[in-house]
């Protein structure tokens, strides 16, 4: 009884990572297929971020906590974003609701 326990822990934790690795590799991806035009989040420094969607040619659209939100009517914004030093660019419709938004006041 014990191993069936193990089995079915291992095959759970397995199965888990692998939706996990999907859901990640979608999310990496969807920057580059599309339309032009799709908001993409940059994750990291949201200084750093401004400067990089900049340097790309894109403009930025919102700042939160851990990702800046950018967009650009250029087709290969992502990979500009990528080639002026953004550490992760996400798809951002989506990550924008994993990323809480930034507080304005001083509180």
């Amino acid at each position: 009884m014990g191993k069936d326990i193990s089995f079915r822990l291992l095959r759970w934790c397995g199965l888990a990572a692998l939706v996990l690795g999907l859901w990640a590799g979608i999310m990496l991806a969807m920057p580059f297929v599309g339309p032009q035009g799709r908001q993409v989040a940059v994750v990291g420094d949201a200084a750093q971020a401004v400067r990089v969607i900049a340097a790309a040619g894109g403009a930025v659209v919102e700042v939160r906590r851990g990702a800046t939100l950018a967009i650009s009517s250029d087709p290969d914004f992502p990979q500009r974003l990528y080639a002026a030093g953004a550490p992760l660019v996400l798809e951002g419709r989506v990550a924008a609701g994993c990323f809480p938004r930034a507080s304005t006041s001083g509180a």
